[in-house]
């Protein structure tokens, strides 16, 4: 995964280089940017740099002594640090070396990484990990104040998109191990009545939160409410995961992956369900619309087998004529030869 990550970065790298030209203010007096791209960058002792430091797809080395007057954002590599830094530190998909005279002035922020710090290490703004960072700000003014932060933002979202499928594809996988045949049921009434489930799952995506607002509003039933509310996003998982089987079955069918056991294929469709879900989610105006139908879907076919627990079987439609009566019919008369007398008289 820490791989996966780093190419991320890479290529965001790639996609920053582009825009090397523009001279983005990253914080307040510090108008000036040292840009090294695809290599390392090392400030020795005693020497002060009055910009910022951006290493793209390096790494960065602060000796003791040494000060970044600014900021140091490194996308791709690992920094070293050992000087001071006045500004904010902000690293992705790389590691952190803070050694025992290092002091950073605003916060430490790293993604896809891990941080060494050594006892004596100065953080004065915090630190923080991940995708969040503290205070309330979702990214340091470093990041925000960059006219790359777009770019950012959908490395973001490609990264929570594809940790959330991971989740869910693990999900899927213990279910599907756990309780087979209970997911199997959901995933047949989805295949079986797609009208039904679907029309019934939008009922309930509508009616059960409009009921768990009026029972929360009664004191005494908030209990209740929460453990509906809990019951209803089970109920919506487990359809996700039914049409996560579903998708995955086909899946493993179209590229010929025989070996795959059925809980593999079912946490493989989930979680590429999940990846092009988001994809189209991102559509405008129209983009929530696959959301809510495979929500839906799913969740109907959960209602219609309760959890699974009995398979829904509907009524099939024919078109065929209505059945015969099942009176006897009177013996037909026996034929008379031709050449018989009656027949030569008649």
């Amino acid at each position: 995964m820490k791989r996966g990550v780093v190419m991320l970065g890479l290529a965001l790298a790639a996609l920053l280089a582009v825009g090397a030209a523009a001279r983005p203010a990253y914080a307040a007096g510090c108008d000036n940017d040292k840009r090294v791209m695809g290599g390392s960058y090392s400030l020795p002792a005693g020497e002060v740099l009055d910009s910022n430091l951006i290493v793209l797809g390096g790494s960065a080395s602060i000796a003791a002594g040494a000060t970044v007057q600014c900021a140091l954002v490194v996308v791709g590599g690992s920094a070293d640090v050992a000087g001071s830094v006045a500004g904010d530190v902000v690293v992705f998909s790389g590691d952190v070396t803070l050694q025992s005279t290092a002091v950073i002035g605003g916060e430490l922020a790293t993604i896809g990484g891990t941080v060494n710090r050594a006892e004596g290490a100065v953080v004065t703004g915090g630190e923080s990990q991940g995708l969040n960072f503290g205070d309330g700000q979702r990214w340091p003014t470093v990041v925000t104040n960059s006219p790359f932060y777009g770019l950012i933002a959908i490395w973001e979202g490609v990264f929570q998109t594809f940790i959330a499928a991971l989740v869910m594809g693990l999900l899927a996988l213990l279910v599907i191990v756990f309780w087979p045949e209970q997911t199997n049921r959901v995933a047949a009434a989805i295949t079986n009545a797609p009208a039904a489930t679907g029309g019934l799952g939008l009922l309930t995506l509508v009616a059960v939160p409009v009921l768990l607002v009026l029972v929360t509003i009664t004191i005494c039933l908030i209990p209740v409410a929460l453990v509906a509310a809990v019951i209803f996003a089970a109920a919506i998982i487990l359809g996700w995961i039914a049409l996560g089987q579903i998708v995955g079955a086909r899946l493993a069918a179209a590229l010929s992956l025989r070996q795959l056991s059925p809980a593999a294929a079912a946490a493989l469709g989930t979680g590429a369900l999940w990846v092009a879900t988001s994809a189209v989610g991102q559509l405008p105006c129209i983009g929530w619309v696959a959301w809510v139908v495979l929500s839906a879907a799913g969740l109907g076919a959960v209602t219609l087998t309760r959890f699974g627990t009995r398979p829904y079987l509907p009524a099939p439609f024919s078109s065929a004529p209505p059945a015969a009566s099942s009176e006897p019919l009177p013996p037909a008369p026996p034929e008379v030869p031709a050449d018989a007398p009656d027949a030569q008289a008649t």
